[in-house]
């Protein structure tokens, strides 16, 4: 499914207010929320992830502009490879008296919890390590890291235990508590007669949120989460002949696991910036030279841009305009080795903008009615003085 326009999926105009904006974004958030919607909260769930990213690009004054000029594409290096996701998501605060301040999008970290953005967390089962979650940036480089590669370096988003609380969501790391409520087991039993049968319900316990035990001071580091975050700095390496868009994937390089299971994935998303004077086609590359009428008509060289410099092309006599020559190797590397690509040459002629009457007389006798008649020895070359 095409993507909508943000202003529409807001429902605001291009001139909208920043104020415009939020007003509408938590009119539509309550009334797309799952929870205001139990008989369908699959779609709710994508209608409430749509308008967020819409409000994520709109309520920032930087994004909004590169938005308005470039579209999706202005904002697609804010997102990783497979768009929005609820890590990209920096305005949860804003819903917090709509929501409720149990932190909504926060407690999908919290030690203990698989990552879920809607409903109540799911416990990971007992003596199972969970894995780290994923990460997904986007980078660009020059079109020419597409021939020599690259070796950039970047920054990657990443949590690391709090050194406060020691990984347990108390000041100063002191014990947490037992839950009253549902004596550590995360789960309260609700009963229910109905006749003469009971319906027994079983819910995640309301006062620790499932999580088993209580905090009664949190630390005030993590705020209570047993983690912060931080961004560390990673060389990459971009191998040559890499493509535009597309995706490395760096093992155990994403987000560490809140136990002893492995880290995450780092998905690296590589676009190359597009060049004035070179088109790719696979491994070719494609350019175009001008070249003045004479060269076309006696032959020449003439300079014409590769992808990192420029070449040599040599213009035989005669040459037609729009006609392509071939520069062998001097295109994209072929993936997994190999030779390389060639360079696409279409030459353009350029015609003089104006002629003397010496030059005039003379193009008249070359392609004029002086074509029927036998040459003349004392004729002239095209261009030069007469004898």
């Amino acid at each position: 499914m095409a993507k909508r326009d943000y202003y529409d999926v807001l429902g605001v105009s291009r001139t909208a207010s920043t104020d415009e904006v939020k007003t509408s974004y938590r009119r539509l958030a309550r009334q797309h929320h799952p929870d205001m919607n139990k008989e369908n909260p699959k779609a709710a769930e994508e209608k409430f992830k749509e308008l967020s990213e819409a409000y994520e690009v709109l309520v920032d004054p930087e994004k909004r502009q590169r938005y308005d000029q470039l579209g999706f594409t202005g904002v697609q290096q804010d997102f990783g490879p497979s768009g929005f996701t609820w890590q990209n998501f920096t305005h949860a605060g804003d819903l917090e008296d709509l929501l409720g301040s149990t932190d909504f999008f926060q407690q999908l970290f919290r030690q203990g919890f698989t990552e879920s953005p809607f409903g109540r967390p799911v416990r990971r089962r007992s003596g199972i390590p969970g894995r780290g979650s994923d990460v997904e940036i986007s980078i660009r480089l020059p079109l020419a890291a597409a021939i020599t590669g690259a070796e950039p370096t970047i920054e990657v988003p990443t949590t690391q235990r709090c050194p406060d609380c020691r990984g347990n969501g108390a000041k100063n790391g002191t014990a947490v508590e037992t839950c009253p409520e549902c004596d550590g087991r995360g789960q309260v039993r609700r009963s229910q007669n109905r006749g003469f049968s009971q319906l027994i319900t079983i819910l995640d316990c309301p006062m620790c949120g499932g999580t088993g035990h209580r905090i009664r001071e949190p630390c005030p580091t993590c705020d209570a989460s047993g983690v912060i975050h931080r961004r560390k700095k990673l060389q990459i390496t971009i191998p040559p002949g890499i493509d535009d868009g597309a995706v490395l994937r760096l093992a155990r390089q994403g987000v560490p696991s809140d136990g002893s299971g492995p880290a995450g994935d780092l998905f690296v998303q590589v676009l190359l910036e597009p060049s004035a004077t070179i088109h790719r086609e696979g491994a070719d590359a494609y350019t175009e030279a001008h070249v003045p009428l004479a060269m076309a008509l006696f032959g020449g060289e003439a300079r014409v841009p590769t992808i990192t410099s420029t070449a040599l092309l040599t213009v035989p006599a005669g040459t037609q305009p729009e006609t392509r020559f071939r520069l062998r190797g001097e295109g994209f590397p072929r993936p997994r080795g190999g030779s390389r690509g060639d360079l696409i040459v279409t030459v353009h002629v350029d015609l003089p903008a104006s002629l003397d009457p010496h030059q005039k007389e003379l193009l008249r006798e070359a392609f004029g009615s002086a074509a029927a008649r036998e040459p003349s020895a004392k004729r002239s070359t095209l261009f030069g003085r007469r004898t």
